[in-house]
C-alpha cells in the first residue's frame, strides 16, 4: 500500500512535466503545437499553440491562435491572432491587436488596447499608462499615471488615475467610478450610466477631519462594542470547518494523529524547528522550480500539498494545545473528543491578540507541520 502510494505521488508530479513543451534559446517558432508550452526564449513567436503558454522572456508574439491562456513576464507581449482563455502579463507593454476572450491582467508600463482589438472578459489594469481604443465586454478595473479611452466599454469602469481622457466617440455603457483629483466634464454621450467623481484619498482625509472635530468639541472617540475577543462570523465559519476537518481526520487516521500530538508535546521545540526549516526549503524550490520555468508544471502539484499540510499543521496544534490545558486542568488523560475543541478555541483567541496574534498563529502552526517529521533523527 505504501509503495502503491509512492508511486501515485510520482506519476502525479512527473505528468504534467512529460505531457509539456519546452522551448529555449535565443529565438523560438511555435506552430501546430499541441500541449502546454514553457518558454524561456528570448523572442517567441506562435502561430498555433493548443495549449496554455508559460513564458519569462523578453518579447513573445502571437500571430494567429493560442487556444489556450498566457502567463508571462517580459519585455512586451504582442498579440494579434486569437487568445481563447485569459492573459496575465507582468512587464513593460502589453499590446493587443486581436482577440482575447478571456479576462486581461496587466501590471507592468503600458497596456495598449487598439482599435480592432476585442477582449470578452474583464481588465484588471495597473500600469503607467493604460488605452483602450478597442471594446471590452467586461468590467474595467484601472490603477494608472494616465488613462485614455477612444474605445468601448460594454459594462462598468473603476478608474485611479492621476489623468484622465475619454474622447468623442468613446463609450462607456455601465457606470463609471473615477478617482483623481479633481472632477472631469466628459464629452456628451460618453456615460450610459452614472459617472461618480472620488477624490484620491476622500475616505482618510474624512476620518482625520472627524477626529479632530470631535477632539474639539471634547467628544470621545466611539469604541467597538462588545467583548474584544468574540469571533467575528468568519471565526465561526473557520472553527466550524476546523473542527469538522479535525474529527474526520482523527477518525481516518487515529493512530498518526496520536503519535504526531505525542511528537510535538515531548519535542516542542525540535517540532517548531523542523517545521520552520521544512517550510523555508519547500519555498525555495518552489521559487526555483518557477526561476527554472521548465519545472512549473511540478509546483501546480507541490503549491496545493504544501497549503494542505500546513493547514494540517494547525489542526495538529489544536490537539496539542488542548490535550495541555485539559491535562494542566484535570491532571489526567483526557479523550481527544474534548481536547481538540478546547485547542481551536485557544488558537481563535489567540488571533485576536493584538499586533501578535497573526505570529502566534504562525508559530503554532510551523509546531504542528514539524510533527510530520517525528521518525526523523536529529
Amino acid at each position: 500500500m505504501k509503495k502503491l502510494f509512492i508511486l501515485v505521488l510520482v506519476i502525479a508530479v512527473a505528468f504534467p512535466v512529460f505531457s509539456a513543451n519546452f522551448k529555449t534559446g535565443k529565438t523560438a517558432k511555435i506552430e501546430n503545437m499541441t500541449g502546454d508550452l514553457y518558454s524561456s526564449s528570448e523572442d517567441l513567436e506562435i502561430v498555433t499553440l493548443d495549449g496554455d503558454l508559460f513564458g519569462i522572456a523578453r518579447t513573445a508574439t502571437v500571430l494567429k491562435e493560442l487556444n489556450g491562456g498566457i502567463t508571462y513576464a517580459g519585455e512586451k507581449l504582442l498579440i494579434t491572432g486569437t487568445v481563447a482563455r485569459s492573459v496575465r502579463f507582468i512587464g513593460r507593454v502589453l499590446e493587443i491587436d486581436g482577440e482575447v476572450k478571456g479576462d486581461i491582467f496587466f501590471m507592468g508600463q503600458e497596456l495598449r488596447i487598439n482599435k480592432d482589438a476585442k477582449i470578452g472578459g474583464e481588465v484588471y489594469a495597473a500600469g503607467a499608462e493604460i488605452t483602450i481604443n478597442g471594446e471590452v465586454t467586461g468590467p474595467v478595473h484601472v490603477g494608472c499615471d494616465e488613462f485614455i479611452l477612444r474605445g468601448v466599454i460594454n459594462s462598468n469602469a473603476n478608474v485611479k488615475a492621476k489623468k484622465i481622457r475619454i474622447l468623442e466617440g468613446a463609450r462607456i455603457e455601465g457606470n463609471l467610478d473615477y478617482w483623481t483629483q479633481k472632477a472631469i466634464t466628459f464629452p456628451e454621450g460618453t456615460i450610459g450610466g452614472k459617472a461618480v467623481f472620488h477624490i484620491i484619498g476622500t475616505k482618510k482625509k474624512a476620518k482625520e477631519k472627524e477626529k479632530l472635530e470631535k477632539k474639539a468639541k471634547g467628544k470621545p472617540e466611539k469604541k467597538g462594542k462588545g467583548f474584544p475577543f468574540f469571533p467575528s462570523w468568519f471565526k465561526v465559519a473557520w472553527f466550524i470547518s476546523s473542527l469538522l476537518l479535525g474529527y474526520i481526520a482523527f477518525l481516518l487516521f487515529p493512530g498518526q494523529i496520536k503519535k504526531f500530538n505525542e511528537e510535538i508535546i515531548a519535542r516542542p521545540l525540535r517540532a517548531f524547528l523542523l517545521g520552520a526549516a521544512s517550510i523555508l526549503i519547500i519555498l525555495l524550490l518552489i521559487v526555483i522550480f518557477f526561476v527554472l520555468v521548465f519545472t512549473i508544471p511540478m509546483n501546480m502539484v507541490i503549491i496545493p500539498m504544501f497549503l494542505i499540510f500546513l493547514y494540517f499543521g494547525k489542526l495538529l496544534a489544536g490537539f496539542a494545545i488542548g490535550y495541555i490545558i485539559l491535562k494542566g486542568i484535570f491532571k489526567k488523560e483526557v479523550t481527544v473528543w474534548l481536547t481538540y475543541p478546547v485547542g481551536l478555541v485557544a488558537l481563535v483567541i489567540l488571533s485576536f491578540i493584538p499586533y501578535i496574534g497573526w505570529l502566534l498563529m504562525l508559530i503554532a502552526r510551523l509546531w504542528g507541520f514539524g510533527g510530520f517529521f517525528y521518525k526523523v533523527k536529529v
